[in-house]
Parts: C-alpha cells; sequence; structure tokens
C-alpha cells in the first residue's frame, strides 16, 4: 500500500515532511517520566494555554488518551454515556471493560453528530440506585469520525455541558479531529471545550505527525492521569523527538489545514457526478467524506478505486470513507475527483 498514488484511506497516513524531521532531529530531550524532558513540557504547556486548561499530558496513541481519560473520571462499575457511532464505542477493543470495569450506554446520535438532549436527560434522570451502574461520565466526538468529520454545533455542545452540570456529571470530549472544528471556524479549542473536565486531541491525524496525542486536564486530575498513562504504557522517556513534531505542526500545519477541507469539497463535487456513488454528508463539515455505494458493493469499488491507485476505506458494506490531509497535493486530489465522477459512467 505504501506505494499507493492516493492514499484516502485515513489521515494517519500523512507523512512527515524535512522540515518536521528537521525539528525531531535538533530536538531538545531528557526523561519524560522524570518530567525532564523540555520538549515535551513546552508542548504541554503551549497546549494548556490553548485550550484554557491547567494542564496537558502527551500520550503515545488517541485511544491511549481516551482510556486514560475515561478511566480517571470514573471508578469500576460506572456506566459511560457515549454515541453509538462513536470511536471510544466501537474501535477501542473494549478497553474501558477491559482496563476500568466499565460498561457503556450507547444513545444513537442526531444528525448532526450530538446526543439527543432529551434521551441524554432521560439517562441521567434515574439516578443513584443501587441495583444499577452509576452513570457518572458523558463522552461526545468532535470532529464525529463515522458520521463523516461532522463539526458539532456549539449551540448543541452547551446545552450537554448544561445537562451534565445539572446531573453532577462529567463531560469528555474525544478531540482527535477537533483541529478541523477549529479551522472551520466552529470557535477557538478554549470555547469549544469550555466546560469539559478533560479533553483530547491528536497529532497523527489532523497535524500530519507521525505519533501523538494530548490530553488536556485539570491540575487536580493530572496526576492521576500521568500515572494511568505509565500503567497502560505509555510512559515514554526522550519523548520529545516526537514532541518537537507536534510543535512544528501546531506553527506550520494547523495555520493551514483549512487546505484539507477544500480538498474534501474537490472530492465531493466528483462524487456528486458519479452514476454510481451518493454523498451521505453534503456537503462536508471537514476532512472525510462518506459515500454510499449499491447495495453490497462498497469492497468491490475500493478494489477497483485501488487499480487506479487510489485508497480508500470500505466503512461497511455498502459505505466508502475517503480522508483527506496535508501530504496530499491538489493535482492528485483533482486526479481522484475525476476518477471518482467517471467511476461507473
Amino acid at each position: 500500500m505504501s506505494s499507493v498514488r492516493i492514499d484516502l484511506r485515513s489521515d494517519t497516513v500523512s507523512t512527515p515532511d524535512h522540515a518536521m524531521r528537521n525539528a525531531m532531529a535538533r530536538a531538545d530531550v531528557g526523561d519524560d517520566v522524570y518530567g525532564e524532558d523540555p520538549t515535551v513540557n513546552h508542548l504541554e504547556e503551549t497546549v494548556a494555554e490553548m485550550t484554557g486548561f491547567q494542564s496537558a499530558v502527551f500520550m503515545p496513541t488517541g485511544s491511549m488518551s481516551n482510556g486514560v481519560a475515561i478511566r480517571a473520571m470514573t471508578d469500576p462499575g460506572d456506566e459511560i454515556i457515549c454515541g453509538r457511532k462513536s470511536h471510544v464505542h466501537l474501535y477501542e477493543s473494549a478497553q474501558y471493560a477491559v482496563f476500568g470495569g466499565l460498561q457503556m450506554l450507547a444513545i444513537e446520535e442526531t444528525p448532526d453528530g450530538c446526543l439527543p438532549l432529551e434521551v441524554l436527560k432521560e439517562s441521567l434522570k434515574r439516578g443513584y440506585d443501587r441495583h444499577y451502574a452509576p452513570r457518572t461520565l458523558v463522552t461526545l466526538e468532535n470532529t464525529h469520525n463515522v458520521m463523516g468529520g461532522l463539526v458539532l454545533d456549539t449551540e448543541d455542545m452547551e446545552a450537554v455541558r448544561d445537562i451534565c452540570a445539572e446531573y453532577a456529571v462529567s463531560l469528555y470530549v474525544d478531540g482527535a479531529r477537533l483541529w478541523h472544528a477549529d479551522a472551520a471556524g466552529a470557535g477557538s479549542l478554549s470555547r469549544l471545550l469550555m466546560g469539559c473536565r478533560m479533553a483530547s486531541m491528536c497529532f497523527s491525524k489532523a497535524l500530519g505527525c507521525p505519533v501523538g496525542s494530548i490530553l488536556v486536564c485539570s491540575r487536580a486530575d493530572e496526576e492521576k492521569v500521568r500515572r494511568l498513562r505509565k500503567q497502560q504504557g505509555g510512559g515514554m522517556r526522550q519523548a520529545g523527538i516526537l514532541a518537537a513534531a507536534c510543535l512544528y505542526a501546531l506553527e506550520h500545519n494547523l495555520p493551514v489545514l483549512h487546505r484539507t477541507a477544500a480538498y474534501a469539497e474537490t472530492l465531493a463535487r466528483g462524487i456528486r457526478r458519479s452514476s454510481i456513488l451518493t454523498l451521505e454528508n453534503d456537503p462536508p463539515d471537514s476532512n472525510i467524506i462518506i459515500a454510499r455505494t449499491p447495495p453490497g458493493e462498497a469492497a468491490q469499488i475500493a478494489a477497483a478505486l485501488l487499480e487506479l491507485d487510489i485508497a480508500c476505506l470500505n466503512l461497511s458494506p455498502s459505505t466508502l470513507r475517503f480522508v483527506t490531509h496535508l501530504s496530499l497535493s491538489e493535482r492528485s486530489v483533482k486526479y481522484a475527483a475525476d476518477v471518482l465522477a467517471a467511476f461507473g459512467g
């Protein structure tokens, strides 16, 4: 797959450019487990300030960020309220049951990717009963991956925050691609995360870094977060080599992230002209496109596209996912759009 011309399976396939690699090579490093890596410390301070949180903790992966955060905010035997199509529910190998003794209550999202407010209220109304698992945490995903990179409506998010405050439960945002909500003009990171107890963001997706995620939290939660990170194998040593890539991305890649939304719209224009593909998220909110195929033909169409040097992901038997990223060029995206437009013709 590494020789494919246009890889649209995920933004995780993006690769660091030469300038990012040079920044990594020059990084000042130390032992991060002891808190002695100056580059990691600088990254954590920078992101905490950007998001309006007191602390930030550098993590190897987004799944670890989610797992550590959710364990830090709950006790074994608790129940987490999440979206039925969310990453924490679908794609993390039941880590919350395995590591945290937790169960999940999955609620069908609204068409805009948020949790339905009345259903959420009803789920929290029962309060404490010794027969039931305490519902102590609500999670949101912004942008919403499976629903086509949807940027959550800020008013909906504020309403969810108000409900969580009313029922004294914590709110967590899986913001793996939250950078895209910022780039789309949905609001500053600090505004998007206001009222949340914790949130995570990935560097290895939107921002083109080889590795990395970061979890923002309060100082009161930070020590537990760092202990759980170590327990789950995330205690990295000279991690400044990786943090340097993230700092470079914040300075150079985040300001041009809007390009990926433009790439997505170019692909969308091609799909609109296809005789067999239909856009599910039209127009795309950010860098993800979900296209519906004739029933049961997604894998076959993905294989045919691969023959034409275009890689995508068959998300289900009848849907394909295309994800744009900063390692693409306008020329390659235009080629992919032209192929998709002609596909089935």
